[in-house]
């Protein structure tokens, strides 16, 4: 225990080698648009041999698959549904039969609707649980066998801290991402005797993408949305880094540690002080 702390407290002052990505095929689910296409870009940047883009949109998923072509990168885009088991297993063998075995899975799509319990459609509600956290048990099953086997695979979700910390008003968004976050969870602790196999949770802050639009915080200087860039630049450095889980900002670290200690009472307040009470009435984002 001592050693693994001492480890840990080494690498946050020495700079850790990174993972080589040039003999790894990625997969990124939502890759057309938003944190996806960044995404995409970062994994060709920094040398990922192929990348296979998922979505639902095939307009934006064949526009991010030119630009990552000309960059330089081989990569294939499929329309899929996450949210569709049957589809997800078809596309998946698809997948290994045109590009090759998936070795880095970044399970990136999510919905939001942006309504109160009661305000909510229940068709909306269970396509957020689809795509948001069954989507990747599927994905997950889909593709986690064959990394064991080769002894070489990465699950990455793209998560959110609302996971951790809801707010009103997309009670359909905060569920399933506290679901995902409890699959990755039990997930990477599952895979700690699988060699070469590991798993990287990501929670962000809010972050300028379509799917947020209009939500609006009461001081956005001092909590200012991240850039998808920066969430896909953090992303894949923690996929290099081999690194379990991953919070953006650090700061979020502070909230975490508030909602610990604080009584009910005092984190309303928060809330309310903050913004994050209203946040989401002047919401306009895509579903």
């Amino acid at each position: 225990m001592i050693y693994l702390v001492a480890k840990a407290a080494v690498g946050l002052v020495l700079p850790a080698k990174l993972r080589d990505l040039s003999r790894e095929n990625v997969l990124i689910t939502g890759g057309g648009r938003g944190i996806g296409r960044q995404l995409a870009r970062e994994f060709a940047e920094r040398g990922a041999r192929k990348i296979v883009l998922w979505g639902r949109t095939e307009k934006c998923l064949k526009e991010t698959t030119e630009e990552i072509r000309q960059m330089g990168t081989e990569c294939h885009y499929f329309i899929c549904d996450v949210g569709n088991r049957e589809e997800v297993y078809q596309t998946a063998k698809a997948v290994r039969e045109k590009v090759g075995d998936i070795t880095i899975l970044v399970n990136n799509a999510a919905v939001v609707h942006g309504k109160s319990l009661m305000d909510s459609d229940d068709d909306a509600l269970l396509k957020s649980q689809h795509i948001n956290t069954l989507g990747q048990f599927w994905t997950t099953k889909a593709f986690l066998p064959r990394m064991l086997e080769l002894q070489n695979g990465h699950i990455v979700c793209l998560n959110s801290v609302l996971a951790l910390s809801a707010i009103p008003g997309a009670i359909d968004y905060c569920t399933s991402k506290a679901s995902a976050f409890a699959f990755m969870e039990s997930l990477t602790l599952g895979l700690l005797d699988c060699p070469g196999v590991s798993a990287t949770t990501v929670l962000p802050f809010h972050t300028s993408t379509e799917m947020f639009q209009g939500m609006r915080v009461r001081f956005p200087n001092l909590f200012p949305p991240l850039k998808p860039e920066t969430v896909a630049r953090r992303t894949v450095e923690a996929v290099q880094l081999n690194q379990a889980l991953l919070l953006l900002p650090w700061t979020m670290h502070a909230l975490i540690i508030l909602k610990s200690i604080l009584p009910q009472a005092a984190l309303e307040e928060i809330h309310k002080f903050s913004g994050t009470y209203t946040c989401m009435n002047t919401f306009k984002g895509r579903t």
